[in-house]
């Protein structure tokens, strides 16, 4: 499945490691970010600028302010999202996305706006 934040990179480990070939480190974050951020402001056309660089940096920016939880395995992302299915998670991870709309919306790192 692919994110429309991240354009071609796959979605469930876009951001990962390899070690020796066969371990691969993810953080189990980073698809859980994606997800609400597509619901809340992605998909409803809320966002000011709708170009991937804003996307992008906002998706970065949030990652930046939420605690890390790092796995190698399926299994483990299921678990860290299983984790984050409780209502006050998903209120904290999007406040932190809400808090980088704002700053990448007010200083966007390109010259013109994508609307």
């Amino acid at each position: 499945m692919k994110s429309s934040i991240i354009g071609n990179i796959d979605k469930h480990w876009s951001v990962h490691m390899n070690y020796s070939g066969h371990l691969r480190v993810m953080n189990a974050m980073e698809p859980i970010v994606v997800d609400i951020l597509e619901e809340h402001f992605v998909k409803p056309g809320v966002l000011n600028c709708k170009c991937d660089n804003c996307k992008l940096d906002i998706l970065l920016l949030t990652l930046n302010h939420l605690p890390t939880h790092y796995t190698s395995s399926q299994e483990g992302e299921a678990y860290i999202k299983a984790h984050y299915m409780n209502p006050q998670q998903q209120s904290d991870v999007l406040r932190e996305i809400t808090n980088s709309v704002q700053v990448i919306e007010q200083k966007p790192h390109h010259r013109t706006m994508n609307m």
